[in-house]
């Protein structure tokens, strides 16, 4: 053959070798086409690393030029995923960096035999596509966490200031601390929780000993160290820290300033008590002492002047005899509803059933006591707290809305104890301006005294008339 005619032949192969090079290209193209739209529809922001990663290598591996050989390792944020017929001695590789947010954070490696070339540009874009990919993903991935973890604080931060806004007891508060700050954690379901306040000892649910992983904030009040809260991880689970540090540091801010405002309205409580306590002290030992006295004089002084044949003085003597002995009734009256000695000796029930008699003499109404079944208070300042707050719920009503009748209602159902007075007045003075923003004094101590109680206080307005106190708290 002769050069002439081998060059006729070669022309007529060429075409043919050109049109299976593009085919080839065609085919290698549509599977980095394919591979990367499966990769992209898959990587959802619900998924996790291991997920993402995983589906990578199903859709990758085939898309290389000899899938049967070829494996992979995505290195991420120090953990480490592999194909599944991953195994030692790949050192042939093409790799990609991943960053995130401007930072280094892993890479991805594709691995063949070494007597295996790479497809070399095709393989590397592809690589680098997928590698661009899963750092845009992971930059995503971690907006959402770092959002997910901000707005289980918030929530966390709100209901527990939510709560506290109901004015519980320290018992109550503190489980309600638990119930919000555990599920906020980075791992709650192994995280526990202590709160230590002063001298006593709160703790979640599932907390046990040997827990030596803590995170923890110092509780102050009133510029005091009175305790601190505490929460734990075995010793094998990182805190997610600053983040933990910081929301428990809030918790622990929240729970000093609920304190505060606590013992401040122990304080007003005790004063006001305290206040009382004098007040009847001096009606009984002093005022009333001093009444009677003049009583006794004037009595002995209208003897002597009815001797003496004056009868119109005597008269007057008389007088002012008969007024000082009401007058010693009166602080006597008194001096009891400001010493309440029936608690000490008949308890609450009885306490409230004398106040209620002593009311409807003194007034020349109807005031009645009702309890259908005995209702035990051990806790002496409870008791107290209770008899204040009916007798200053019906001292308003009588006062205040005029009222011609009223019931006290003792009982307890379920666990909870209910207290109610109900009344036919006009209501309390001023009664929408006491309820709102600025209520009376006589209310604000009601209500200071049913959260030492740990217990809800309504006020309501009834349609057909009247006014009602209501209150109920968990028994003890």
């Amino acid at each position: 053959m002769t050069s002439q005619d081998k060059r006729h032949v070669d022309a007529a192969h060429h075409p043919i070798d050109e049109h299976a090079n593009a085919g080839q290209a065609l085919r290698e193209r549509l599977k980095e086409i394919t591979c990367l739209y499966e990769i992209r529809r898959g990587m959802g922001p619900e998924l996790s690393v291991d997920n993402v990663c995983q589906q990578i290598f199903e859709h990758l591996i085939p898309a290389m030029q000899f899938p049967e050989i070829a494996t992979a390792v995505i290195e991420l944020d120090g953990r480490r995923f592999a194909s599944d017929n991953h195994g030692p001695g790949r050192k042939h590789e093409l790799h990609s960096k991943i960053n995130a947010n401007n930072e280094l954070c892993g890479q991805l490696r594709v691995f063949y035999p070494e007597d295996t070339r790479f497809l070399v540009p095709e393989e590397q874009r592809l690589i680098d596509a997928v590698a661009t990919d899963l750092e845009r993903w992971f930059e995503r991935k971690q907006i959402d966490e770092a959002l997910s973890e901000r707005l289980k604080e918030i929530t966390c931060l709100y209901e527990i200031r939510r709560g506290m806004g109901l004015e519980l007891s320290v018992d109550n508060v503190c489980q309600q601390i638990f119930e919000h700050l555990i599920p906020a954690m980075q791992f709650p379901e192994i995280a526990t929780a202590m709160i230590e306040l002063d001298g006593r000892h709160f703790t979640s649910d599932n907390h046990g000993q040997g827990r030596k992983h803590a995170l923890h904030s110092e509780i102050n009040a009133n510029n005091e160290l009175c305790g601190q809260l505490r929460v734990f991880y075995p010793e094998d689970k990182p805190f997610l820290v600053p983040e933990e540090q910081r929301l428990i540091d809030a918790v622990a801010t929240d729970l000093e300033r609920w304190l505060e405002r606590k013992r401040l309205e122990q304080t007003l409580v005790s004063i006001a008590e305290e206040h009382q306590r004098s007040i009847g002290q001096e009606l009984h030992d002093n005022l009333g002492q001093q009444i009677a006295a003049i009583g006794y004089q004037a009595k002995a002084l209208e003897k002597r002047i009815s001797a003496s044949g004056s009868g119109d003085a005597a008269t007057i003597a008389a007088s002012i005899a008969t007024q000082a002995q009401v007058a010693v009734m009166q602080c006597k009256q008194l001096a009891q509803g400001l010493l309440p000695f029936e608690l000490e000796t008949n308890g609450l029930m009885g306490a409230l059933r004398v106040f209620a008699s002593r009311i409807a003499i003194t007034y020349k109404i109807t005031c009645d006591f009702v309890c259908k079944s005995e209702v035990v208070i051990e806790d002496k300042n409870f008791a107290l707290n209770l008899y204040r707050i009916a007798q200053e719920a019906t001292n308003n009503a009588i006062r205040h809305g005029r009222a011609r009748q009223v019931t006290i209602l003792l009982f307890s159902e379920e666990g909870m104890l209910h207290l109610s007075i109900r009344d036919d007045g006009s209501g309390f003075a001023d009664s929408k301006k006491k309820y709102g923003a600025t209520p009376g004094m006589g209310i604000k101590i009601m209500q200071y005294r049913a959260r030492q109680l740990g217990a809800g206080l309504e006020f309501l307005s009834h349609p057909e008339g009247g006014m009602e106190v209501r209150l109920a708290m968990r028994m003890v």
